[in-house]
């Protein structure tokens, strides 16, 4: 009897230190830790302090606690798997495989929130956003230089039908759509929203990841394409690097940002990767100069824009426009490009900006 009493109590004490002994020696390798942040250092002893070393000793530990990683995981794909939902609040799962971004959970932005209509903008705040563009607009047109803002719309807006239902049936009228129409009624600056030819090219190839937040390499050649259609107006002889050839969709071994923040993504693998071909009669830029401010729906434009221009300068999304510098460069074109989500944040130069009432 007393032998068989040895089995479980020499599991329980394995269980109590094995974490501890894979903290110090790391024995094992963990699935790689993919959180956003920089993760708590060693504890520090300074002598009389000791409440701020009790501290830090917890923070530590937390954060390199032994199998921490792996138990996350385990618990992520057990949720994810059993209940279809994920214990991360900035992540959705939805229908088929795909993951939506939650950015109210990290205070970046607003997605879903404003999907379901609950964050409306106000006349005010709409005619905050209309004088603020207007202004830049004023600014750069003394100048002869063409203002075009373009906005990407949150995957969510597009892809709508794979959001789970409890949020998918609570679906209202978005700022985005808001913003649109009362530019289209009190404003002669046309606002480029580009959720409508991105609609339109749905049943072509996806538009965007599956398991990231971004649009994906044929989303941005139709987000590109509708741009340089708005910049043709001002430059006639200026066209449009068009499709060439096969469109196609592959996989790739590895999902995006959102499954990375889940540890899954090498158990949900991407599926939404297009390949095309574009054509390349187009040998030498007719344009000269682009300024461009721009998140990171911007990046997947640079290899179509630097077709255009000789000289693409980056503006940061969320600072406030260096007029007199861009002036003195005199650009033909400044291009504001942003996600829908961050609407109020990107058009008042602020990433923090919160419209008041909220």
């Amino acid at each position: 009897m007393k032998r068989l009493l040895i089995i479980p109590f020499a599991l329980f004490l394995t269980a109590v230190w094995a974490p501890a002994i894979q903290m110090h020696f790391k024995i094992y390798d963990e699935f790689e830790d993919s959180d956003k942040r920089i993760l708590a250092g060693p504890p520090e002893w300074r002598g009389a302090d000791i409440s701020k070393f009790a501290g830090e000793c917890e923070a530590y530990i937390d954060d390199h606690f032994g199998f921490r990683t792996d138990l996350i995981r385990w618990n992520i794909l057990m949720r994810v798997h059993l209940f279809g939902v994920a214990p991360v609040q900035s992540v959705i799962v939805g229908k088929d495989t795909w993951l939506f971004y939650r950015s109210e959970a990290l205070n970046d932005g607003e997605s879903i929130n404003d999907f379901m209509g609950l964050i409306p903008l106000s006349d005010a705040a709409l005619e905050r956003l209309r004088v603020k563009l207007e202004e830049n607009n004023r600014k750069f047109a003394e100048r002869g230089i063409n203002y075009i803002v373009a906005i990407a719309p949150n995957k969510n807006t597009i892809y709508s039908e794979y959001l789970p239902e409890r949020i998918r049936k609570n679906r209202s009228r978005t700022r985005l759509e808001q913003f649109c129409d009362y530019m289209d009624q009190h404003s002669t600056l046309k606002v480029l929203d580009l959720s409508k030819p991105l609609t339109k090219e749905k049943s072509k190839l996806p538009l965007y990841w599956a398991t990231d937040s971004h649009w994906n390499s044929f989303g941005a050649y139709v987000g590109y394409r509708e741009i340089m259609r708005r910049i043709s107006g001002y430059y006639p002889n200026t066209g449009v690097i068009e499709l060439d050839g096969h469109l196609g969709v592959e996989r790739r071994a590895n999902g995006g940002d959102l499954a990375r923040i889940l540890f899954i993504q090498d158990v949900w693998p991407e599926k939404n990767d297009t390949v095309f071909q574009v054509e390349l009669k187009r040998t030498s830029p007719q344009l000269n100069k682009l300024v461009f401010r721009h998140d990171s729906f911007g990046d997947g434009l640079y290899p179509y824009l630097k077709k255009h221009f000789k000289n693409i300068t980056s503006e940061a999304p969320f600072a406030p426009f260096r007029f007199d510098e861009i002036l003195r460069e005199r650009p033909q074109i400044v291009l504001h490009l942003f996600a829908e989500r961050y609407l109020s944040q990107a058009v008042h130069d602020d990433f923090f900006y919160k419209e008041p009432g909220y």
